[in-house]
């Protein structure tokens, strides 16, 4: 019986390793073999338990564990939110993720609740709602606990109306609905650009450069072959995608570290291809250039704000301050020259008649590239810098330069225009209203701002008043939360000045729950609050690496199981493997074990 139990056990840390590694259940009785050869235990072939239902039946077990402790910590928890979006999966099916966020011992947490198939003809407000209602139910979950839902924005799920935040409020009072804060920042940048005529043709170009090499794998030996021949980096060029958020940076990137390759291969291949003059004819001219050396300045600052929006254990208290400081930083743009539009002044050389582009072959450099991308970030404060001379001892014979004389001033009548909408699309975004702005009270890095104006006493004193009355039905005392209110002002400026939302639940321990527990429980309720539904786009990138285009046949129960295990298995060291086998003996009775 305990050798039985045991070579179970292993059996069940195989099927664990399979699913925690994505790996295909086929993969199992070859892992079985293996253990055999070594030397390990194995059953008989009469209960060998190597078959794919009865590798399922491993893996769903342990998803059942990992189950079981989420459900666990959320119920402990008292309050949770949730993060929906809509997709496809490699087999043409409509799906809808769900996950889950809560604090567990004071650090919010994320966790996969469901992967949904939507069998229905449509994904309405109505179809969504009821699935998520049902989820809840048979998770064991009750809704009322529900405080706030993180979208995409779109209209099914943020209809003022009947969109699914609205219907699920019905059932949840209290619940808040919040606008991905990715997704706002991509539109901000998107929509910044597409409103310029010449950055909307400098995007089309950049896609026209990547279809051409990538429909063609001549065309690409070419391009990499000339790239050898230079001594430049051997990337490809990358595409432009509208459902990812800020592709245009590497796009860019990669165009500018291999930009005299691309010049080489175009022109050569412009002798009998018109596609390639037609492309050639853009990418030769000054504005094309300068444009790049623009975007090089600007894009990374867009790319930080938007991989910050998309980190786990981001609160709401921490977003209005990144989006000004990524604002104010921008707009120092248009009173000193970021590190690469200076160094264009520098590449621009008059040969006689003809203007050419040189720089160093150095600029090709991941490393050099970096480098700029830190000076314009670090310290940043609207003075112009000072920077090494660049060394033209290692350099390309340069390129002619078309239409300069027309096109030098592109950047004096863009740039300013450029940043001037980036700015007031974000500010726009995200500037808050309702509910949300009223959760800037708990904030200490307002607290800490009407402290050094000396409005402290009166501050916050509605919006807290507010808060306490909506949450009530959450265990917080309106009455007795304003006075608790006034000792956590005092405990901020005192001691938790620069710390976050997330920060002041960790802060505020045990020794403070007897002290102040309304203000406690207050800043739960908000810090769980999703602001980015970030964590679903991750979602679906499991998904597709698990049901990939070999395994479109996977049924949804196990999608999930293998999911689940995935995303949120502990290391196989922290796996409880003892409760897993337990579980999968109680589930019905087993030959192995039968008298």
């Amino acid at each position: 019986m305990d050798r039985d139990e045991e070579i179970i056990t292993q059996y069940l840390k195989c099927a664990y390793y399979l699913a925690k590694r994505e790996l295909p259940k086929e993969e199992f009785p070859h892992i079985i073999n293996l253990l055999s050869e070594l030397g390990c235990q194995t059953l008989s072939d009469g209960n060998s338990y190597t078959c794919p239902k009865s590798v399922s039946e491993f893996q769903s077990v342990c998803a059942k564990v990992v189950l079981i402790n989420v459900i666990e910590k959320v119920l402990n928890a008292g309050v949770f939110s949730l993060m929906l979006d809509e997709s496809t999966d490699r087999g043409n099916r409509k799906r809808l993720l769900v996950y889950i966020q809560y604090l567990h011992e004071r650090k919010l947490q994320t966790s996969l609740l469901s992967n949904i198939e939507i069998l229905t003809a449509k994904a309405d407000a109505e179809t969504i709602t009821n699935h998520v209602l049902t989820e809840l139910r048979m998770k064991g979950l009750s809704v009322a606990g529900l405080v706030g839902i993180g979208t995409d924005g779109a209209n099914v799920m943020t209809g003022k109306k009947s969109g699914v935040v609205v219907r699920l409020r019905e059932h949840s009072p209290t619940l808040i609905g919040t606008h991905c804060a990715a997704h706002r920042c991509a539109l901000a940048a998107s929509q910044a650009s597409k409103s310029i005529p010449e950055l909307k043709k400098y995007s089309d170009t950049v896609s026209n450069i990547f279809f051409y090499f990538s429909g063609s794998a001549l065309r690409s030996n070419k391009l990499r072959e000339i790239q050898m021949l230079l001594n430049l980096p051997m990337l490809k060029f990358a595409q432009l995608h509208s459902v990812r958020w800020l592709s245009l940076q590497k796009s860019v990137e990669i165009l500018y570290r291999t930009y005299p390759a691309l010049l080489v291969a175009l022109e050569h291949e412009g002798t009998v291809n018109p596609a390639a003059r037609g492309i050639y004819a853009e990418v030769s001219q000054y504005s094309f250039i300068a444009i790049t050396h623009m975007l090089m300045d600007i894009l990374p600052f867009l790319g930080k704000l938007s991989r910050i929006f998309q980190t786990k254990d981001l609160d709401l208290s921490k977003v209005t301050p990144i989006v000004k400081s990524t604002c104010d930083a921008l707009l120092d743009f248009k009173e000193a020259e970021g590190m690469y539009v200076d160094k264009l002044d520098e590449f621009i050389i008059k040969d006689g008649d003809s203007v050419l582009y040189r720089r160093p072959d150095t600029e090709s450099r991941k490393s050099a590239v970096q480098g700029a991308i830190e000076v314009n970030m670090d310290g940043f404060s609207g003075f112009e810098k000072e920077h090494e001379e660049c060394n033209f001892e290692e350099e390309d014979n340069g390129v002619q330069i078309r239409y300069y004389q027309q096109q030098q001033n592109v950047l004096r009548s863009i740039m300013p225009k450029y940043l001037d909408t980036i700015v007031a699309n974000l500010e726009n975004r995200f500037q808050e209203n309702g509910f949300i702005e009223k959760i800037q009270v708990l904030q200490p890095i307002h607290i800490t701002a009407a402290h050094k104006k000396g409005e402290l006493a009166k501050y916050g004193s509605e919006e807290i008043a507010v808060m306490a009355n909506h949450f009530a039905i959450h265990g917080i005392n309106p009455e007795e939360t304003p006075m608790e209110y006034k000792q956590y002002k005092r405990l901020v400026v005192g001691s938790y000045q620069t710390s976050s939302l997330s920060d002041m639940c960790f802060h505020l321990g045990s020794e403070y729950e007897d002290i102040m527990p309304n203000i406690v429980r207050l800043i739960h309720c908000c810090t769980v609050i999703p602001v980015s539904s970030a964590t679903c786009e991750r979602g679906f990138s499991t998904q597709n690496r698990i049901k990939s285009r070999l395994r479109t046949n996977l049924n949804n129960i196990s999608l999930n199981d293998l999911m689940r295990i995935s995303e949120d298995g502990p290391s196989m060291a922290h796996f409880d493997f003892p409760e897993a086998l337990k579980v999968w003996k109680e589930e019905k009775k087993r030959k192995i074990f039968a008298l």
